[in-house]
């Protein structure tokens, strides 16, 4: 896995404006405006998704979902804020894509995220990023779970529900 150093904030934030201006890491229009329907029937729709290229084919891909509440700051206020850290995933190593989404009837957040393998993942949630946002959230309202060996376009393909 990756040394302590390429985790680093500021060496996430160059490699993520590095693979920008090289045209490797994009924003998709792929399923935005899409809702997708969870487990527990909370349905969300996405309003942001980036992702580095060429898309890897991974078979130990990890998808890793993250449910929240905001304790501060409106929507807008947090759809615009997201847009810093999104900086540090996106050069994170192990990263692969994000959709962010969002159920406007309650006020909950939902990442949706493709890590290479379930090692990275697993750095990722010990990382600076996701402390972070750990903070800025209620802490009662923090969800996660994780779909091993599954691709974040295949659980997607499977939830959308207006298609």
């Amino acid at each position: 896995m990756a040394t302590k150093f390429r985790k680093s904030p500021p060496v996430c934030l160059f490699i993520s404006i590095g693979r920008l201006l090289i045209g490797k890491l994009k924003l998709s229009k792929q399923y935005l405006k899409d809702t997708v329907k969870m487990e527990d029937g909370q349905e969300f729709t996405i309003f942001r998704h980036i992702t580095v290229f060429p898309a890897k084919d991974i078979e130990q891909a990890v998808t890793f979902i993250v449910r929240f509440k905001f304790a501060k700051l409106s929507h807008n206020a947090n759809q615009f804020a997201s847009i810093i850290p999104m900086l540090l995933i996106t050069g994170f190593p192990g990263f692969q894509t994000k959709m962010y989404a969002v159920n406007k009837e309650n006020g909950y957040w939902q990442g949706m995220y493709q890590w290479e393998s379930l090692g990275y993942l697993e750095e990722y949630r010990k990382s600076f990023v996701f402390k972070v946002m750990n903070k800025r959230a209620i802490p009662e309202t923090i969800k996660t779970i994780q779909y091993e060996n599954k691709s974040l376009d295949n659980f997607i393909r499977e939830k959308v529900i207006n298609i």
